[in-house]
């Protein structure tokens, strides 16, 4: 039996982070799990950010963590598309129909 502590697997990490992306427009949109993927997707297409780096943004900024070492980009355009949700202000659109 090894005592090596298990290697970190970025696509592991990756996932969750997405994951947990996916809630958070879950949580503020109302819409299904499709949707808040697809959200993440069209939004980082739409303003040239990797999805992965637009969904730690996101997390980032509703856990109200640091951004320092984030894509600036990614965190502009997360805070730009969501920001006024995660600060309390409603959403007045359908769930998940507007992502930018």
């Amino acid at each position: 039996m090894s005592t090596r502590a298990p290697q970190h697997d970025p696509r592991r990490a990756g996932a969750r982070i997405l994951d947990t992306a996916e809630g958070v427009i879950i949580a503020l949109r109302r819409c299904s799990l499709n949707q808040a993927f697809m959200t993440i997707v069209q939004a980082a297409k739409q303003h040239h950010v990797a999805p992965l780096s637009l969904a730690d943004a996101l997390v980032a900024i509703a856990q109200r963590d640091p951004t320092d070492d984030l894509d600036r980009n990614a965190v502009r355009v997360a805070r730009e598309i969501w920001g006024p949700l995660l600060n309390g202000h409603r959403h007045n659109g359908t769930p998940c129909e507007e992502f930018g």
